[in-house]
């Protein structure tokens, strides 16, 4: 398993499926618009007849920042971290405490923090919006202050958690408000006032006002995950789906696994669910790779945790995809492998879901009915023997709509039987 740079311009799906994340052409800019929910044109969790031609490759635009007087400062000791140096993922965001889209995000980032302690690390960067905003100045100043005490990340909790108190004072009575709200804190009180009344970092808000700004930085929030520029609306949905993938890419592979099956054996499949058990056999000589995939990704626990991520009752459910969105996949694509002896004249059927030719990898779906509109269109690599009665009574469910929901069944483990 390696690591893959800019692995979703080297796939893609997840290409596809991330830039479709978006819920408007939003900039960092302008004004963010309200949450809406997300119905992707194309998407990889959705069925339907394999097109006749290859699947279109996508023109990738850059996704570093436009062209820049001088480049991003690297992330140093001296920025704000929260979060394990050793994650392997990091949220870099530049934000203004008096900017209302950055209190969104604040919430949003520090319901990420907890949900991964140890995947997940945030470096926050000032950028103080000096020529718009009256208080963005001492707000900036009270929070290095604070961090000079050890005490950054509880002052940036608090003026984001308090933010409907404070936003609409002048900076006189801004400036009392802070000196009432912080006696509480773990603070050395008197040196905190006298930095913000003597104005000890003022001059490091000019600072890091210009130097933002000449990065080409001219707005806020603005966010880089590992390096590369997030576009999207930050929203928690938008943020999860793709700390999900980021995360996955970890775990993806540069190839499809050699032949380690037997295609003359008898496998079955004991997936067991956190409601009950499901049993699969497995149809190696019409679906050698399919199988030998499977099985190979199953005995190193790739489905373990999986979700069905995609149900449409009385059709079909959807697994495989350990990220939950109906994007993820394990780094390669398998060919069809089409046997005309097979198709999906009834239900409990197994087949890997696919967005063209060849675009087969770890997700797949078992049907729920009949779905005759599908021969000749998938690989099916395996039946229903066992458990059918469990999946017929799921409800409906949407990979990014309900992204955020935990799922009716799961995946818990996967053992495989030969004979």
């Amino acid at each position: 398993m390696v690591r893959k740079d800019r692995w979703f311009l080297r796939h893609i799906w997840t290409l596809c499926g991330i830039m479709l994340l978006c819920l408007s052409a939003c900039s960092p800019f302008s004004q963010p618009s309200a949450p809406q929910t997300i119905e992707p044109i194309i998407s990889a969790a959705k069925l339907g007849p394999t097109s006749t031609s290859p699947p279109p490759s996508p023109t990738p635009s850059p996704i570093n920042p436009t062209p820049t007087l001088i480049p991003i400062t690297p992330i140093t000791n001296d920025d704000w971290s929260r979060g394990s140096d050793t994650a392997p993922a990091t949220l870099l965001v530049y934000c203004d405490f008096q900017s209302p889209y950055c209190v969104d995000l604040a919430a949003v980032i520090l319901e990420l923090a907890t949900i991964y302690p140890e995947d997940l690390r945030i470096i926050y960067r000032q950028y103080p919006l000096l020529t718009v905003h009256d208080k963005a100045s001492l707000a900036g100043q009270a929070a290095e202050s604070a961090g000079q005490q050890g005490q950054f990340w509880t002052l940036y909790s608090l003026l984001n958690s308090d933010y409907a108190e404070w936003k609409d004072l002048d900076p006189e009575n801004f400036l009392e408000w802070l000196l009432v709200a912080t006696k509480d804190l773990d603070l050395d009180h008197q040196q905190f006032e006298e930095d913000l009344r003597s104005g000890r970092f003022e001059e490091s808000m000019k600072e890091l006002f210009i130097s933002a700004y000449d990065a080409g930085i001219n707005g806020t929030p603005f966010i880089f995950l590992n390096n590369d520029w997030f576009r999207l609306n930050p929203t928690q949905l938008n943020l999860e789906a793709a700390l999900r993938l980021e995360l996955l890419s970890y775990r993806m592979h540069e190839s499809p696994p050699e032949m380690g099956i037997d295609p003359e054996a008898s496998y079955l499949v004991h997936m067991q669910l956190n409601i009950g058990e499901v049993v699969l056999q497995l149809f190696p000589k019409s679906a050698p790779m399919a199988v030998n995939s499977f099985v190979f990704l199953a005995e190193n626990g790739w489905f373990n945790g999986n979700p069905f991520h995609g149900v449409v009752p009385g059709k079909y459910v959807q697994t495989g995809d350990p990220t939950g969105t109906g994007l993820g996949g394990p780094g390669y694509f398998l060919p069809d492998e089409i046997d005309p002896d097979l198709d999906f004249n009834q239900s409990g059927i197994a087949a890997l879901t696919s967005t063209g030719p060849n675009t087969n990898g770890s997700q797949f779906f078992i049907t729920l009915s009949p779905l005759p509109e599908l021969n000749g269109t998938r690989t099916i690599f395996g039946r229903v023997v066992k458990g059918l009665d469990l999946l017929l009574k799921l409800e409906v469910r949407d990979p990014l709509e309900e992204l955020l929901t935990p799922p009716q069944a799961y995946i818990e483990s996967i053992r495989i039987g030969v004979q």
